[in-house]
């Protein structure tokens, strides 16, 4: 079994090699995956991030959320407290950058608590066949998903899937884990 940062490595590395039609394509067939499945249309209220170029794009994920009168919720790091609040968003215009990543503006959205989300879409770099993650090393949605008693879900390309990953105490798996090849 690899170690986690040979795992980081390994995808990372995936990504790198991806053009951006080769993503679109990948993320199509995958989006097509999602929508198909029993969690996703039963979903009034989604979380799910806006996805940087090293994860599955999830802007289109967004869209059709909306055109189908879902509720998305993205969420902001809560760094004092090492963990995540989640803010509908009804925009894009309601976002900027922080750190590098697209984060609401907490001023332009309703904060949503985690009793009232359906589905977390769970970011992550490396998933297994069990449901559990290699994350990007902060720990923010194991600590929000140790509560959670909603489905979670994971979005990967199969590049992105190992039979097993190496687990720690604290990791919480997803309920499902979507791949273009599902």
């Amino acid at each position: 079994m690899m170690h986690k940062q040979e795992v980081r490595t390994y995808v990372r590395e995936q990504f790198s090699m991806l053009t951006s039609g080769e993503r679109e394509q990948r993320g199509r067939k995958l989006h097509e995956e999602l929508y198909c499945q029993l969690f996703w249309k039963q979903a009034k209220i989604v979380a799910v991030t806006v996805a940087t170029y090293r994860e599955v794009p999830t802007i289109p994920i967004i869209e059709k959320a909306w055109r189908e009168g879902k509720t998305v919720v993205v969420p902001k790091v809560a760094r004092e407290r090492h963990t995540l609040d989640f803010y509908a968003l009804t925009s894009f215009l309601q976002l900027e950058e922080n750190r590098g990543l697209p984060e609401p503006v907490p001023s332009k959205c309703e904060q949503i608590t985690k009793e009232n989300i359906d589905v977390v879409i769970v970011p992550g770099l490396a998933f297994d066949q069990a449901g559990y993650r290699i994350g990007f090393g902060g720990g923010y949605y194991d600590r929000y998903l140790e509560h959670y008693q909603g489905k979670t879900a994971a979005l990967a390309f199969s590049f992105q899937l190992f039979p097993t990953l190496p687990t720690e105490a604290h990791d919480i798996p997803v309920h499902h884990v979507v791949t273009e090849k599902t």
